[in-house]
Parts: C-alpha cells; sequence; structure tokens
C-alpha cells in the first residue's frame, strides 16, 4: 500500500482518477460507447463530488481523465460498469535510487541516554580545485529507533551547506550529487565539518553501458526511423538533446504546451539521453541509438513529488496515437498498479506501441507498470570496476555470489526482481546528459537505477528495430508490438544470473 493510499484510508474524502476504458476496442463506435458510458456515470455523481481536473477532448475517441475529491460511497455506483474505470489516485515516483543501502549506523543500547540539544554539520564541497554551485548534499540520520529521515539542501556560489538537527539523531551518511560533470560522492558517519573532493567524470563517446550491450563504435545513425516516447520529468536545456521534440505536460489532469515539458530535475534528461543523446562536442557520451526520433512528455509536477495514473495515462496516449512511437520508455513505478494506466499501455500495444519499464529499485517484487504482462520489464545491472572508490555507484555491488554472472555483470544490490523481469540492462554508473544549470555547459551526469537500465534496453531495441526490414513493414497493430518484443527477446544473452534476474539476458547489438 502506498503512503497516498494509507492517507486515504484515514480519510472520509480521497482523491480518485476515472476514465474511460479503451483497450480492446477496436471499431469507433465501440469507443465513441465507451467515452459516453463514462460522461453519464460522471452526470449522475456530479453533484457529491469535487472535480479538481477534467481533461475532455473534443475527439470523441480520445480519453476523457477526471481527478476528483470525493467519499468513497459516490463513487461506488460507477464500479460496476467495465468501460468505467475508478479508482483511488496513485502516485509513482522516478525510479532512482535512495542512497540509503549504508545508512545502517551503530544505535546507542536501550539504556543509553539520549543526547539533549542539537548539532550542526558543515559540508564544504569541491570538484577540480573550485567550489560546486548547485550540487545537492543529502544528510541521512538514524533515530534510535524507525526508518532513516532526509534532509537536503544545495550548495551556493561557495559549495557550502550546513544541516542543524537535533543530537538525538545519529548523523549515519552524506551524499553528494553534484549538478553535473563530477561522480555523486558517499561519506559515511560525518563529522561536524565535512569537506568532499568530487572526482570528474570521465568522458569519451562510449562507455561501458555500450560496450556491455555489444557497441564497440559510436554511429550517429543506430536507431534512424525509429520513433521514441519518454514520458518523465521533462528534458533539457542540453545540446546533445536539440533534437528531442518536447511535446509538453501532463501534470494534475491538465495538458501545457511546450515549452512546459522543460525538465524540472535531471532524470527525464539523463533518460533521453542515455538513449539517443547526439554529442555536438569532443568528449561528450553519445547515446544508444542516437538516430532515433525523441519525443518528451513530462508527468512528474517536480522532483520530488509523484506522478498520477491519469496524467501517465494522458502521456502515453499523446505519445502512441498523436506522434505514433515504436516504443515508450517508462522509468517510473508503483507498489500497486492502475487499470487506468494498464488500460493505455495495452491500448497503445494495439496500436504498435511496446512499453518498457523500469523494475523498481526496492530491492523486492517488481514494481508497476513493470509488472505488468504487457510491458517489457527490466532489472538493473553493473558492472565491477567502473566506479571509482568512494563514489555511490561504486556502493551498488552485492553480496550474494548469486547476484554475479559473467563478464564481472552483476545484478545491482537495489534492483528489483521477480518473474515479470523480461530481460536486464546497463543501470550503475551510466552517464548521459543533465541540464545545463548552474553555468555548466553540456553538462553529464552519472546515475544509477533501474531508471538508467530501462533506457539502455530501450535504445537497443531501437536499434534492432531499425535493422529489420520486416518490421518496418509492419501496419501499426499489435503485430508490430508484439515483433518488437521478440526481436528483444532473440537478441538478449544469457549472463550467468537467475531468470529472476536477469529475464532472458542482456540484449546484445
Amino acid at each position: 500500500m502506498t503512503k497516498n493510499q494509507c492517507r486515504q484510508g484515514e480519510e472520509a474524502v480521497a482523491r480518485f482518477v476515472i476514465a474511460n476504458r479503451r483497450a480492446g476496442k477496436f471499431h469507433e463506435t465501440e469507443k465513441r460507447a465507451a467515452r459516453a458510458m463514462m460522461e453519464r456515470s460522471v452526470a449522475s455523481i456530479a453533484s457529491s463530488v469535487n472535480v479538481l481536473a477534467d481533461d475532455a477532448p473534443s475527439d470523441e475517441l480520445a480519453r476523457r481523465v477526471m481527478v476528483v475529491e470525493a467519499e468513497p460511497v459516490d463513487v461506488a455506483a460507477m464500479l460496476g460498469h467495465p468501460d468505467v474505470l475508478v479508482e483511488p489516485e496513485i502516485l509513482h515516483y522516478r525510479e532512482v535510487v535512495k542512497p540509503t543501502d549504508f545508512a545502517e549506523a551503530s544505535r546507542a543500547g536501550l539504556a543509553a541516554p539520549v543526547p539533549a540539544g542539537v548539532r550542526t554539520i558543515t559540508v564544504n564541497v569541491r570538484g577540480g580545485g573550485q567550489p560546486l554551485r548547485g550540487a545537492m548534499v543529502f544528510l541521512f540520520l538514524r533515530p534510535l529507533f524507525g526508518d532513516a529521515r532526509e534532509m537536503k539542501q544545495t550548495t551556493g556560489a561557495n559549495g557550502r551547506v550546513s544541516f542543524t538537527f537535533p543530537a538525538s539523531l545519529t548523523a549515519s551518511a552524506l551524499t553528494i550529487v553534484p549538478a553535473g560533470n563530477f561522480w555523486t560522492m558517499v561519506v559515511r558517519g560525518p563529522s561536524s565539518t565535512v569537506n568532499v573532493n568530487c572526482l570528474r567524470l570521465p568522458t569519451g563517446r562510449l562507455g561501458w553501458w555500450h560496450r556491455a550491450l555489444g557497441q564497440a563504435t559510436f554511429n550517429a545513425n543506430r536507431g534512424a526511423g525509429i520513433r521514441v516516447g519518454v514520458a518523465d520529468t521533462g528534458v533539457g536545456p542540453h545540446p546533445a538533446l536539440a533534437h528531442v521534440a518536447d511535446v509538453g505536460a501532463f501534470i494534475g489532469g491538465q495538458t501545457s504546451a511546450p515549452p512546459a515539458g522543460r525538465d524540472v530535475d535531471s532524470h527525464g534528461s539523463h533518460v533521453c539521453g542515455t538513449i539517443g543523446a547526439r554529442p555536438t562536442g569532443a568528449g561528450q557520451f553519445g547515446g544508444i541509438a542516437p538516430g532515433a526520433n525523441l519525443f518528451s512528455a513530462r508527468v512528474f509536477p517536480n522532483a520530488d513529488d509523484g506522478a498520477n495514473q491519469g496524467d501517465i495515462a494522458r502521456a502515453i496516449d499523446a505519445l502512441s496515437r498523436t506522434h505514433r512511437v515504436d516504443l515508450i520508455n517508462l522509468s517510473l513505478g508503483a507498489e500497486v498498479g492502475s487499470a487506468i494506466e494498464r488500460d493505455a499501455i495495452q491500448d497503445a500495444l494495439e496500436r504498435g506501441t511496446l512499453t518498457i519499464c523500469a523494475a523498481g529499485n526496492s530491492r523486492g517484487a517488481v514494481e508497476f507498470p513493470g509488472a505488468f504482462e504487457q510491458v517489457v520489464g527490466v532489472s538493473a545491472l553493473g558492472q565491477l570496476g567502473t566506479a571509482p572508490a568512494g563514489t555511490l555507484s561504486a556502493s551498488r555491488v552485492p553480496g550474494g555470489a548469486d547476484r554475479h554472472g559473467v563478464d564481472n555483470l552483476f545484478l545491482a544490490n537495489f534492483s528489483c526482481f521477480g518473474p515479470e523481469i523480461d530481460c536486464s540492462g546497463p543501470g550503475v554508473a551510466v552517464i548521459a546528459t543533465v541540464p545545463e544549470r548552474f553555468g555548466l555547459i553540456a553538462p553529464y551526469g552519472g546515475m544509477d537505477g533501474t531508471s538508467m537500465a530501462s533506457p539502455a534496453v530501450v535504445g537497443a531495441t531501437a536499434v534492432l528495430l531499425s535493422r529489420s526490414s520486416t518490421y518496418a513493414a509492419l501496419p501499426r497493430d499489435i503485430t508490430r508490438a508484439e515483433m518488437a518484443r521478440t526481436l528483444l527477446k532473440q537478441a538478449c544473452r544469457v549472463i550467468g544470473l537467475h531468470a529472476s534476474f536477469q529475464g532472458n539476458g542482456l540484449p546484445t547489438l
């Protein structure tokens, strides 16, 4: 159960998302009938709900999505019709790793006194001999009992931040995430003053993730002719992503035109760059399929808040219906599945669009939508020796021998796994584009997560599809999407891990 759902269970009034079903309706009359049924159902409860958003396109074949506040009894009457989908709002979050896997601190015994007062930790962040502006610094704190707490600040021009917190909490770890061009660093058991020297990222056209996928040289035309959609935090600005089409933002039931799709974090730009960055200067890493046509939809309000299933479904519809993409990347997840989201994914599949999803970073069962059978679920791999000591990426190596495979590859210690995994992808120490901010020009960042593994597989799949004349000749229906799935499966090589960890293996080009 998500935190959002727990909150809903405690209150009489909750937020619900309502949409008409589209999947499985292959005739226009069926689609119109489903839309009309939703409109009649909504009209029947209009006086008892508070409508927060209502996206009702003039196109009668399109999906209508509403967000309402209501008591559960008010929407219960709508649950009986199969063409009307009603469910509590489900928030999805970016599939990046919260750096807490190492944050266990030694704890005082039950009889130990609890320190009084406050404590201050000052962090000085430098890189390349200069203070680093715009670095996000996370402080993880442990109480005597319970889960870790997190504080976050961003460095100014002097590269410095200070945290003040109750002395009863133990400072277990710091992570320092530069705005670009330097590795994310880790400091365990920080003292009152911490001086951090961030290590510079390597440069080049190809990284270990390219080579793991079988790419030995860079080719700017790889993936040409294939259309790829991304629903994430947005994209850019970055010169290597200038070709990515911003299709706008789908937030809170409202649709905003470009430039609303500009990245509100760094996540979406990194995902787009992993798939298809087109380098504009020396030493810049390229995407796996730089020749592909990329389309980016923003579904996250900001870097920290979640995206609900209605907005994700609307973005999927736009990418598949309007922009006719062949592949969609979803590097996001929730603990429970959404029928509305699944309907959009199935509807896209029937239109020839295959969705590829991050498995999740909670080390447990595969999260949704990665667990849906309609998608390709992707776990995250790392490779020994690809991240310097002291970096966050270097802490992703698992302890169990069963999680280490051939070629020094391993299942990342954060990756979700299970029978829903279809394949694996490079997801540790992946270096790709991040937005130009804080005076940085064409910056790159290193990230870990199944969020990174999924776009790596999307890029590889785009390359595979671009090579197939049979695929190109197929009509845009489910046979085209299923052939994309088959070509990806056939290209996977077993890397010595259990199927629940690697699925069919790692794509090889």
